[in-house]
């Protein structure tokens, strides 16, 4: 079991605090399982995919107003689904490749302002996969 101590923001009044989230990262079961205690309120999430449970996690606390400041929750993150296991993404530029230098760890801070949902990330992951055949 892995502990990642990451930083909120509520996004109402923009107040920062500090949370522990607990990963099983396929230890236990099949699936990567994401839990953590905010407020008194347990979240507990489990996906095959490791970026996949992180966007369930990360959309539960925006509907809390939460956002996290993790590179996960940059709107150019996206998982290649060899690294599905594991907690690195890809941070990319529209028209650019996706290249090593651009790995981070999903729960790196980052110092972000705007918290994306799923939703908006699949749609820059649409909108970049298509800009970098356009180069090709």
């Amino acid at each position: 079991m892995e502990k990642y101590i990451v930083k909120i923001v509520n996004i109402e009044n923009n107040i920062e605090s500090e949370i522990t989230i607990f990963a099983d990262e396929a230890e236990t079961s099949d699936n990567i399982i994401l839990k953590s205690d905010i407020k008194g309120k347990e979240i507990f999430i489990t996906d095959y995919n490791y970026f996949s449970a992180y966007q369930k996690f990360r959309d539960k606390l925006l509907i809390m107003n939460y956002g996290i400041k993790c590179k996960g929750s940059q709107l150019n993150a996206l998982q290649s689904g060899m690294t599905g296991a594991c907690n690195k993404i890809y941070l990319v530029n529209s028209g650019q490749k996706a290249l090593s230098e651009n790995i981070v760890c999903i729960f790196e801070y980052s110092d972000i302002k705007n918290f994306p949902d799923t939703k908006a990330q699949n749609d820059f992951s649409e909108k970049w996969f298509a800009s970098v055949k356009e180069v090709n």
